[in-house]
């Protein structure tokens, strides 16, 4: 079992994963017409704890990790995100922020208020498709806390590579490369586990012919 602080970021970030796959596609399409993209850095904020401007951030180049601080300052991720993808998507839920963005490489992304989302989903009648949809992705975000929640630190850190492979791996030949730069400390804190236990984790994997990394 996690500890509470973990678990209750856990189940944060599966709400935050949940809630992106809804401002996706159609939904897309409907907001960024004639908006600009704006340029981070590798290791800018896009927005940060405590921000209470309640602005979305939809991905059009780079990668960017979503997570939080627990209240011991610890770092946990809930995801990692790619062009096509959404992030700051908890706006939807409250403000002042209780999670955080932050660019793994050179980034752009377009940044859209809320408010303005919210018009255009009603202008165009898709609220009734969001409702729909939010519900189907969170069961699917609160079976992802159960796997999460009560398997050991090996079974987590599977569920976590197969989780990067599947939304922003690429072929390679006969395996499936995560194309963007990921310490161990990233990974663990995808896990909710100390980098010590992901590391021997991980090796135990390699060993076993399952992932390459270097």
């Amino acid at each position: 079992m996690l500890p509470s602080a973990d678990q209750a970021a856990l189940v944060e970030g599966s709400v935050s994963s949940a809630l992106a796959s809804v401002f996706k596609g159609k939904f897309c399409d409907l907001v960024l017409h004639n908006r600009s993209a704006v340029s981070f850095k590798r290791d800018s904020v896009l927005y940060d704890l405590g921000n209470s401007t309640r602005t979305f951030f939809f991905i059009q180049h780079g990668f960017v990790k979503v997570g939080t601080l627990t209240g011991e300052g610890r770092e946990v991720i809930y995801d990692v995100r790619k062009d096509g993808d959404v992030v700051g998507e908890l706006a939807a839920c409250e403000a002042p922020r209780r999670d955080r963005a932050v660019a793994l490489e050179d980034t752009n992304a377009i940044p859209v208020p809320f408010s303005e989302i919210i018009d255009a989903l009603e202008r165009s009648g898709m609220t009734a498709k969001l409702v729909d949809v939010l519900c189907d992705s969170l069961l699917e975000a609160y079976e992802q806390i159960n796997v999460l929640t009560y398997r050991d630190v090996l079974d987590r850190l599977i569920a976590v590579l197969r989780g990067l492979a599947t939304k922003i791996g690429r072929n390679a030949g006969d395996v499936v490369e995560i194309p963007t730069y990921l310490t161990q400390e990233d990974i663990s804190q995808m896990v909710a586990a100390r980098r010590e236990r992901v590391s021997t984790a991980l090796n135990l994997l390699r060993r076993r012919g399952v992932v390459q990394y270097s």
